[in-house]
Formats: structure tokens, sequence, C-alpha cells
């Protein structure tokens, strides 16, 4: 969840997690988290990969 975005409210990116039953990690950062948090973003993609598997 990037807490610092401005596209999507916090409580939107919440809402829509829940929805999904998604796991959820909180950075401090704008919308473009995969680009300002690229280990985060790959750490949280190998953690689904492998529960996954």
């Amino acid at each position: 969840m990037a807490t610092e975005g401005r596209n999507i409210p916090a409580q939107t990116q919440v809402f829509m997690a829940e929805r999904a039953k998604a796991a959820v990690i909180s950075l401090t950062c704008s919308h473009a988290v995969s680009v300002s948090h690229p280990g985060d973003v790959a750490r949280l993609i190998n953690k689904a990969a492998q529960a996954t598997a």
C-alpha cells in the first residue's frame, strides 16, 4: 500500500486489498511504488510466488 499516493486514497487501497484477500505491505511512498521501492516489491512478489508453488 502506497501511503503517500495521491491517485488512489489509502482507504480505497485497503478496501480493494481486503476484497481481493491480498497480502499487503505498507510503504511510505507515492503511487509509483515499484520505482521507488523495487526491492520491497520484488520480495513481496517472490513471497507470493513461493506460497503458490
